[in-house]
């Protein structure tokens, strides 16, 4: 249940727009009316298909997490991955395209652009709610980047760019500090050690705090028993709103509530499956739709609604679920990553470092993610030892002629 709890928080910047029109405004203070506008062709494929990613990329990784807490940022994911895919080519590129859900007909700069308004409205949507989004790309000082893939993630992706020593220990601490402050302190150690071996890390970090529209009294909070999956029960501190307002909605399957923050543009969806229902059920049957159409019929409720308190962090290298969901060749030898460097080098992606935080209490939600995407060169150094142990054919030649006089094979 916990899990449920957190996992929606990771959509919660991606269904603002949806939210939006399912929400009533009628405690909405004058002085912060939501600064809304109707989305862009792009925006709204660009929403939809990092909403789809989310679903498909958390049930990936719930799979290999198993009963254990899990909570993403697909907003960040995504962005970092866009970034990513503004320098790569063929069908490298292709694959990637299809796993983040670009359609095909959509340019580097219509992408790109359609994430730089979108977290230009996402930060003056509500005046009660902190909403903030950096990017950065650091490479290795021996190599320098491509003029149109360095202006494609300025322009759109506001991107510090910086030449460093990946071969010191001390560019880890510079790359985390720049993490921990566009994070607010939250995301710490992001990137354990860096190698002579890689060429560039490309970073997101976005940063959420949000006041709930009616918050919960601190005096009512109390211990309460928490249902596991497996039977057994825990006790945790639980909230109580008593005075407030929230969307509901009920099937077989599941509940819904939808609780706002500030001006109710931003708000924390709640899934949670009925009785007789498992998670895993749920999530097989979750998708953009299916939460769409509970939204629209989600009716508004003010009966006291009891939460528990909770604050976790998670961290996963996202390298084995991404390959999972089809872009298994950005990650391998033969990747095409040649819109990136001005050197010839050969560039795969070795890892995509997630690390997220929330806390949820009785006055709102903070919560942070950063990702980072690592690409190293291909080209493979000499081996430490070679051991010919199988059977092998050989061969004795003359070199200026090109004139073979004997072969043969040792098969034991």
């Amino acid at each position: 249940m916990q899990k449920l709890f957190t996992k929606t928080k990771g959509l919660l910047l991606l269904s603002a727009a949806l939210l939006a029109a399912c929400q009533p405004d009628s405690d909405v203070s004058p002085d912060n009316t939501p600064n809304v506008r109707s989305l862009t062709a792009q925006e709204s494929q660009t929403v939809g298909s990092a909403n789809d990613f989310a679903f498909r990329s958390f049930a990936a990784l719930r799979k290999s997490e198993g009963g254990e807490n899990l909570f993403i940022s697909p907003l960040s994911i995504s962005a970092a991955l866009t970034m990513t895919y503004n320098g790569a080519d063929g069908t490298t590129k292709e694959a990637m395209r299809q796993t983040l859900g670009f359609a095909p007909t959509a340019t580097n700069e219509e992408i790109s652009q359609s994430y730089k308004s979108l977290f230009a409205l996402l930060q003056g949507v509500d005046q009660k709610v902190s909403f903030a989004a950096a990017n950065s790309l650091w490479h290795a000082q021996q190599y320098k980047l491509q003029a149109p893939f360095v202006q494609l993630n300025q322009t759109y992706f506001d991107a510090k760019v910086q030449g460093v020593n990946f071969a010191e220990s001390s560019t880890k601490n510079t790359i985390n500090d720049w993490v921990e402050s566009k994070t607010n302190g939250r995301i710490k150690d992001l990137i354990k050690q860096t190698t002579s071996d890689d060429a560039l890390y490309l970073v997101n970090a976005l940063y959420f705090k949000g006041t709930w529209t009616y918050t919960f009294d601190k005096k009512q909070t109390q211990k309460a028993p928490f249902y596991l999956e497996d039977g057994s029960t825990i006790s945790r501190d639980f909230m109580a709103l008593t005075k407030g307002r929230y969307l509901h909605a009920a099937d077989a399957d599941m509940q819904l509530i939808d609780l706002p923050y500030g001006n109710r543009q931003y708000s924390l969806t709640l899934l949670q499956p009925t009785a007789t229902h498992t998670l895993a059920d749920l999530t097989a049957t979750l998708s953009s739709a299916k939460l769409a159409a509970c939204l629209s019929r989600a009716d508004t409720m003010s009966l006291p609604l009891h939460l528990p308190k909770f604050k976790l962090e998670y961290e996963a290298n996202l390298k084995e679920v991404l390959t999972q969901l089809g872009m298994g060749e950005a990650f391998d030898r033969g990747a095409n990553f040649s819109k990136m460097l001005e050197e010839r080098r050969d560039l795969s992606i070795d890892k995509v470092l997630h690390k997220t935080f929330v806390e949820v209490d009785e006055e709102g939600t903070e919560a942070a993610a950063a990702t980072a995407v690592g690409m190293v060169t291909t080209t493979a150094g000499p081996p430490a030892e070679l051991w010919i142990n199988r059977p092998f054919i050989f061969i004795i030649r003359e070199k200026s002629t090109n004139a073979i006089l004997f072969i043969g094979q040792l098969m034991r």
